[in-house]
C-alpha cells in the first residue's frame, strides 16, 4: 500500500500534467492556429496518463475513470476507448491475499462454506472483486470481496482530492468543483459497507419483482458480512455490447427503451434508485433479461420530493419560466438573486433540450452551446444551494446518456417518462 505523500504526488502531476496540456492547446488555439489534431492527441495522451495512473494507484481514481469511460455522450472518445476498461477489469488482487481475508471475515474456512471457489476473479473493480463459487447445497455464488485495505486508501484519496479540487477551482472560477467532491466524500463512504448495500438490493429485488424483464441477483445474507457480500450468480454481457446483445435476441435500441423505463420506475414510482449504472453494473443474460448489479451507491428520496421532482419535469415540459423557477426552489434550488435566468438554463441543460429534440442523451453541439450558456449564468447569478438528490439524478442520467449514446439510441425522453409522472400522486398538481 502506497503511502498518501506518494498517492498525492502522483496525483498532483498527473492534474498539472493534464491541465497544462489542454491550457497549451487553448492558447495555440487563441494564437489562430488549428488545434484540431493537437486537441486529438492530448485527449490521447491525458486518457492514458489518467489509466495509466488509476492502474497503478487503484482506489478513487479508478471510479473518477469508471464514470468518465461511461460519458460517451460528454467526454471526447479517447477517454471513453481507454477507460472504459476499467469498468469492470481493474488489476485484481491475487487469490493469496483475498482468501484470508474471506476466511477471517466468514469467521470459518473456505472450504467449510463453498463446495468449490474460483481463485480467478471475474470481475474486478475500484473497491472490490468478485469470485465465482459454489455453497454446499448447490447454489451458485458470486462473492464480492473488499480489498482488505481499501478503506485507508480511499481516506486518503479523498483528503488528496478536496485539495486539488480547491485548487482548480481558484484557476476556473466558472466551475463549483467543491459541489463534486462533497457528493463523494458523501456517498463514496457508504459503498464501502456491504451490509448497507445487501439491504439496498434486498429493497430493489422487492420493488422491481413485477417486471419480467430486470433480474436482481438475491442477496446469501447468512454469509454476508460488511466487506463481503454473498449473492446469487447470474452472468451476463455488458449493455453497451452491442454484438452481445443481438445474440441474446436483443436489439440496441429495445434496451435502451427499456433502460429508460426501468430507471423512470425507480426515480418516480419508487422514489429508491440505483445511483451507479455504469455499464459494467448492467448485464444482460443469455436469455435477454436485463441485470442490476452493484447497489452500494443507491438512494431514497426525502418525502415529497418524488412529488417535486415530478412538478419540475412537468414545467419544463410546458418550458414555463415561472414555474420552473418556482419548482427548482421547490427541491432546494437556490441562487444569489431570486431570477429565474440561470434555473432556466439549468432546466435547459438537465432536460428541456432533450425534450424538446426527442433525444435520450446529449450531442456535440448541445454540450457545446451549454458550455458557452452555462457559466455565463452562473457567473451572473451563482447557485448557492443545490439538493444533493438532484445531483445523483444527474449523475444517472448522465451514465444512461453515455449508454444510450453507445446504442445509437432514438428514445423519445418524453414519452418515455411520461406514463411514470402520471403515476407522481402530486405531479400535476
Amino acid at each position: 500500500m502506497q503511502s498518501r505523500s506518494s498517492r498525492f504526488l502522483a496525483q498532483g502531476w498527473l492534474v498539472a500534467k493534464v491541465y497544462a496540456g489542454y491550457k497549451w492547446v487553448q492558447l495555440q488555439g487563441r494564437l489562430g492556429r488549428d488545434t484540431t489534431d493537437a486537441l486529438h492527441r492530448q485527449h490521447q495522451r491525458s486518457a492514458e496518463a489518467v489509466y495509466e495512473l488509476a492502474t497503478r494507484l487503484e482506489g478513487l481514481p479508478i471510479k473518477v475513470c469508471q464514470f468518465l469511460g461511461s460519458r460517451a455522450d460528454v467526454v471526447p472518445g479517447p477517454y471513453v476507448s481507454v477507460l472504459s476498461r476499467l469498468q469492470d477489469q481493474v488489476p485484481a488482487r491475487p487469490f493469496e491475499t483475498i482468501a484470508p481475508f474471506v476466511e477471517a471475515e466468514l469467521g470459518q474456512p473456505l472450504d467449510a462454506v463453498f463446495s468449490e471457489f474460483d481463485q480467478r476473479p471475474v470481475a474486478a473493480a475500484s473497491l472490490a472483486q468478485v469470485h465465482r463459487a459454489r455453497l454446499h447445497d448447490g447454489r451458485e455464488v458470486a462473492v464480492k470481496v473488499q480489498y482488505p485495505e481499501i478503506r485507508e486508501i480511499i481516506g486518503d484519496d479523498l483528503t488528496n482530492f478536496e485539495f486539488f479540487i480547491r485548487i482548480l477551482s481558484r484557476l476556473e472560477r466558472d466551475f463549483d468543483f467543491g459541489v463534486v467532491i462533497r457528493e463523494v466524500q458523501k456517498y463514496v463512504p457508504l459503498e464501502l459497507d456491504f451490509l448497507h448495500e445487501a439491504e439496498n438490493a434486498r429493497r430493489m429485488k422487492e420493488n422491481l419483482a413485477g417486471r419480467d424483464d430486470v433480474f436482481v441477483p438475491g442477496v446469501i445474507a447468512r454469509w454476508s458480512t460488511g466487506r463481503i457480500l454473498l449473492s446469487e450468480y447470474s452472468p451476463g454481457v455488458r449493455v453497451t455490447d452491442v454484438e452481445g446483445l443481438r445474440a441474446a435476441g436483443v436489439q440496441p435500441q429495445e434496451m435502451a427503451d427499456r433502460l429508460i423505463a426501468v430507471f423512470s420506475e425507480m426515480v418516480l414510482q419508487h422514489g429508491f434508485f440505483h445511483a451507479d449504472p455504469h455499464p459494467g453494473n448492467l448485464l444482460v443474460r443469455e436469455d435477454g433479461c436485463l441485470v442490476l448489479l452493484d447497489f452500494g451507491l443507491a438512494r431514497e428520496f426525502a418525502p415529497g420530493f418524488r412529488e417535486g421532482l415530478g412538478r419540475m419535469v412537468l414545467a419544463i415540459m410546458t418550458g414555463e419560466r415561472e414555474q420552473i423557477g418556482a419548482t427548482f426552489r421547490e427541491l432546494g434550488f437556490r441562487t444569489r438573486r431570486e431570477d429565474d435566468h440561470t434555473l432556466a438554463v439549468l432546466a435547459e441543460t438537465f432536460l428541456g433540450w432533450a425534450l424538446r429534440n426527442r433525444k435520450s442523451y446529449a450531442e456535440p453541439e448541445m454540450i457545446a452551446r451549454f458550455n458557452e450558456e452555462l457559466p455565463e449564468a452562473l457567473k451572473d447569478n451563482p447557485l448557492v444551494d443545490v439538493p444533493s438528490d438532484i445531483l445523483l439524478i444527474a449523475r444517472v442520467s448522465g451514465l444512461l446518456s453515455g449508454i444510450g449514446k453507445q446504442l445509437d439510441s432514438h428514445v423519445d425522453i418524453g414519452a418515455a417518462i411520461m406514463p411514470y409522472l402520471v403515476a407522481v400522486p402530486a405531479a400535476s398538481a
